[in-house]
């Protein structure tokens, strides 16, 4: 298969993945709340409550597994194709996706396991600032590579980071906002990718091509 070929087909697994397969599977995950009234369910519980009070905890760790994964491959590709080579995105990226991982499995429940629920509410927080601070550090490469693509990609990001921080503030964090969450870092890292492709700076193409010729010659990974 030619890297072109594999370049859109990796591209049509992340479209399935990132902008179908997690937002449907977040959502379906939300109505294992325990209210009857869909809008209690999104705004009263959250992902972590459900799994551990209300028997969903499988559907919460394939929650946490699917975006951990989508993450982490996605944005990897997305260094790979820019050749972004900046030790400290890469740092941020395993700890924010690891995080991702242990959160999922630590358990939430406060009156049984107190010091995991709070390791668990800590390390949240932090795997969010962790998430931003990688989109951003990523961001912040493009400045002297395609100053269209990073005003493009900050506006984007700017925006859904005020969306969401606006979503915490009124409603704190609750279900609706790890929907919200979750849809957000999905959608900009694949529309990262399609930017990536329509950069005039930036040949992803060439990339490909060289990537191919190196795999042909027995030197690729």
């Amino acid at each position: 298969m030619s890297g072109l070929k594999k370049h859109k087909f990796k591209k049509n697994i992340f479209g399935i993945i990132g902008l179908a397969v997690i937002p449907l599977h977040s959502f379906l995950l939300s109505l294992k709340g325990p209210f009857d009234n869909l809008w209690e369910r999104l705004v009263l519980v959250t992902f972590s409550q459900i799994g551990a009070r209300y028997g969903a905890i499988e559907e919460l760790i394939i929650w946490g597994l699917l975006s951990a994964f989508y993450y982490f491959t996605i944005f990897d590709y997305l260094l790979f194709l820019s050749s972004t080579e900046l030790p400290l995105i890469k740092l941020t990226l395993a700890f924010s996706g690891l995080s991702i991982l242990i959160i999922v499995f630590l358990p939430f429940a406060p009156t049984m396991f107190p010091i995991a629920s709070e390791t668990h509410n800590t390390l949240s927080y932090v795997a969010g600032v962790a998430i931003v601070l990688t989109l951003l550090i990523f961001v912040f490469s493009f400045w002297n590579r395609d100053r269209k693509l990073f005003y493009k990609s900050f506006f984007i990001l700017l925006v859904g980071v005020a969306v969401l921080l606006a979503m915490m503030m009124i409603i704190g964090v609750s279900s609706l906002f790890q929907i919200a969450l979750s849809g957000f870092l999905c959608a900009f890292l694949f529309l990262e990718l399609i930017f990536l492709e329509k950069s005039d700076k930036i040949d992803i193409f060439e990339k490909l091509r060289g990537a191919e010729e190196e795999d042909f010659f027995g030197f690729g990974g």
